[in-house]
């Protein structure tokens, strides 16, 4: 399954990308590099000119490899080159001695910049058709060209590719960028190839090329395609065309995968770890605005150019400001069709449907800052705001922003990975630093709530908790779920649990079991049920083992039943009266009695009966059986069959 463009063992993995204007030499330059022919298609042998992008490899020395990409320089294939771009660690840039710069070079050093390639040197080639003065006016062309930009202090070296003159040069000004480069290897974001080449090994199925980046993977690991979340297995990975276990960031890979077939594939479509990007059809982003002959004043309709895939999409300013030619601002992209799978720090390309002087169709690009933006007015300035502080990089910032203004929902941290594509297990220290900070507050379960959130959620839920006591004075307290459940909607019930626990942790409520008070409430009787609880005080300590239904003691009393039954319930609370099964109340020091005949009991006897019961105390069948099923309650007994078994002395009031 051998790809020209995988790369070999090296002391990293770096990928060099041609650019510049048609016909200005790349392909013969590559060629006189590599001693590989990258023209690959009849048409472009028929035509002279690069259509598809070619890979070929270049041994600069023996413990140092770099892949290169050829791409198209024609207009017509620019967003071929800029599927090449992509993932590119260095850029030579082909200039023609004999024309100097022309539009494709300036599109194309745009297009470098849009993408964030900074490194890199140019080549003046067909140095054999030109005397030494066309040469130096050549030379000043390209230094004015790249004036002002990442390239403007980049080595200009002469060569041609038919004589052979400078290359040796070329290949020790490349040795010196690639050893100087930063490495990749400590890239832990997800791993990701946007394909580029997709074909059929026979023996082996659908291969995929690509630029690797981010975590390494190994033959026998779960891929998916997306959009779309496809599923498959890396049966087996190449670079340079020598198998390897494992992909390393930075080089150009070879995945020979199973459960797919190439015609489910295709290029643009993103190779990556499963569940860990999730595709998006609108992000915002820090935009460069290109377009020379109107600024973005609202929206506009665009080509988006961004890994290897294709999309239309319309780009929309945010801010109040226009973004006038050359300048940069913050702007929404609206993807159609499929989403795409993107992560902040992204470049993309945007291409109108017209040419502009000096830039072809390119009318800017930038820099991905969030994949799932808020549902704000595009003119709201706290919504810039946020993007400024997006686009500083600090991945604190970034986690306080997008919690905060998740609002009383919280995030979670499995969310905020996906967001930003760092781990879970990374994102841990710096959410505790952001807690610590008093900025966030983190709860159990992985949520996240903003400061403000929170301490409005636990203001709501002392609010209520105090209209409760006000409303229901006799009740020992609120039921815990009520409580919770009376937050919005959108709040997460294990938020609600948690900030309950807050709230118990610094002292302002108390939680017994699935009751909670206000710190320091005790329930209270006002004169009125003072009266009533005196009335039940009486009625059910004369009455004993045999007391009266509550509806019996509201016919004798004419008070209201309700009443009579909430001041009850204070009275049990307070250890007057003991609530039983059927609606029963009982006086307690009788039950206590009771425990102490029924304890005796079985001093001699190891079972309990209903009839024994009732011999006992001379009571009815009507409470005996409530007050048989008060002894397990109360964890005396235990039931048997029709017996009961004495468990205990101590009553578990």
């Amino acid at each position: 399954m051998s790809d020209p463009g995988t790369d070999a063992a090296a002391p990293q993995s770096l990928v060099l990308g041609t650019a510049g204007h048609i016909d200005h030499g790349k392909t013969a330059l590559v060629r006189a590099l590599t001693g590989r022919d990258l023209d690959r298609l009849p048409e472009e042998k028929a035509r002279g000119i690069t259509i598809e992008l070619g890979f070929a490899p270049l041994a600069l020395a023996d413990d140092l490899k770099v892949a290169i990409v050829d791409v198209p320089g024609h207009e017509k294939f620019v967003r071929t080159m800029v599927a090449g771009a992509s993932g590119l660690d260095l850029v030579m840039l082909v200039v023609a001695a004999d024309e100097g710069v022309m539009p494709q070079t300036r599109e194309h050093l745009a297009i470098c910049e849009l993408l964030g390639i900074d490194r890199g040197f140019v080549v003046l080639t067909k140095k054999d058709l030109v005397d030494d003065e066309l040469r130096e006016l050549a030379e000043e062309d390209v230094r004015d060209a790249l004036a002002g930009g990442p390239f403007a202090d980049a080595p200009i070296l002469a060569a041609s590719a038919e004589t052979g003159e400078g290359i040796e040069e070329i290949r020790a000004t490349l040795e010196r960028l690639v050893r100087e480069a930063p490495s990749h290897r400590d890239d832990d974001r997800p791993s990701r190839l946007f394909i580029d080449r997709t074909f059929t090994k026979h023996g082996f199925g659908a291969v995929v090329t690509g630029t690797w980046s981010g975590r390494p993977l190994r033959v026998g690991n779960a891929i998916a395609l997306e959009p779309g979340e496809r599923k498959a297995k890396i049966r087996g990975l190449e670079r340079h065309g020598e198998a390897v276990e494992a992909t390393e960031s930075g080089a150009r890979i070879a995945v020979n995968l199973q459960g797919v077939s190439t015609e489910e594939i295709f290029r643009g479509d993103l190779l990556t770890e499963p569940g860990a990007v999730a595709a998006t059809n609108t992000f915002d982003a820090r935009l460069h605005w290109l377009a020379s002959k109107a600024s973005l004043e609202d929206a506009a309709s665009v080509e988006l150019l961004t890994g290897t895939a294709e999309r239309r999409a319309r780009v929309a300013l945010i801010g109040s400001a226009p973004i006038a030619p050359g300048e940069r601002g913050f702007c929404r992209v609206h993807v159609e069709g499929e989403g795409l799978p993107l992560l902040p720090g992204d470049r993309f390309v945007l291409r109108g449907f017209s040419r502009d002087a000096g830039v072809g169709s390119t009318v800017g690009g930038g820099l991905v800052l969030d994949v799932a933006p808020p549902h704000r007015r595009r003119r709201d300035p706290a919504l810039e705001a946020e993007l400024e502080g997006l686009a500083d990089g600090d991945l604190a910032t970034g986690l306080a922003i997008r919690i905060e203004r998740a609002g009383l929902e919280g995030m979670r941290e499995s969310r905020l990975a996906l967001e930003t594509g760092e781990r879970e297990e990374a994102l841990g220290p710096v959410l505790q630093s952001l807690a610590s900070e008093d900025r966030i507050v983190r709860l159990e379960g992985g949520l996240c709530l903003g400061t403000a959130a929170a301490e409005r959620l636990m203001s709501t839920l002392l609010e209520t908790l105090d209209a409760f006591h006000a409303r229901e004075p006799l009740q020992p307290g609120m039921p815990r779920a009520a409580l919770i459940g009376s937050l919005p909607e959108n709040v997460p019930t294990e938020s609600g649990a948690a900030l309950l626990g807050r709230l118990a942790a610094r002292g302002d409520l108390e939680i017994r079991s699935d009751i909670v008070t206000r710190a320091g409430f005790e329930s209270s009787l006002d004169p009125d049920q003072e009266a009533l609880a005196e009335k039940l005080r009486q009625r059910f300590g004369e009455a004993g083992l045999e007391p009266p239904a509550m509806r019996t003691v509201a016919e004798e009393t004419g008070e209201d039943e309700r009443a009579l039954r909430e001041v009850a319930h204070y009275l049990e609370r307070e250890g007057t009266l003991v609530a039983a099964p059927d609606d029963l109340f009982f006086d307690r020091p009788s039950v206590a009695r009771l425990i102490d005949r029924v304890v005796a009991h079985f001093e001699s006897s190891d079972a309990l009966d209903t009839q024994t019961l009732k011999a006992m105390i001379g009571a009815s069948r009507r409470t005996a059986m409530p007050l048989m099923a008060l002894l397990d309650e109360l964890q005396i007994t235990r039931r048997d069959g029709s017996l009961r078994r004495l468990i205990g002395s101590e009553p578990k009031w």
